[in-house]
């Protein structure tokens, strides 16, 4: 049995999440298995590249097929941010209700994004100038 089956049965063990949603979740872990090699995902990455003035920071390179197991697994965990978290969320008019993971994925998988989804800078007083990248290749 998986390290993420296993997770998901303690999960449910421990009342974090509901039997029925747990079920979810490992239907959602087997679907994933059988992303096809040819499909949309395949082959290609999200990517997120943070750069300061000093260095690099954070170089991070994520299978697509991942990143939709890990969108099916999204919405099950927005249960476990606690309530005032989420009340302060929702003040600055961020409902994490809303956060569709799985239409973002498609999107991707789909090319109807490629290339670059975040390219920030920042200047900071102990890093300088920095950057972030986040893209699909």
């Amino acid at each position: 049995m998986s390290v993420s089956k296993i997770r998901i049965l303690q999960m449910i063990e421990e009342g974090k999440i509901t039997a029925e949603e747990g079920k979810d979740l490992l239907e959602a872990l087997d679907q994933s298995a059988e992303i096809p090699a040819g499909s949309a995902a395949s082959g290609r990455f999200l990517r997120v590249r943070i750069d300061s003035e000093k260095g690099t920071k954070v170089k991070l390179k994520v299978p697509l097929g991942l990143v939709r197991v890990a969108s099916k697994l999204c919405e099950f965990a927005t249960y476990l941010i606690p309530d005032q978290a989420r009340r302060e969320l929702e003040q600055q008019g961020i409902n994490i209700s809303d956060i569709d993971c799985a239409e973002l994925v498609t999107l991707l998988e789909q090319g109807l994004s490629d290339g670059d989804l975040i390219d920030a800078e920042a200047i900071d007083d102990k890093e300088g100038l920095t950057k972030v990248k986040v893209y699909i290749d």
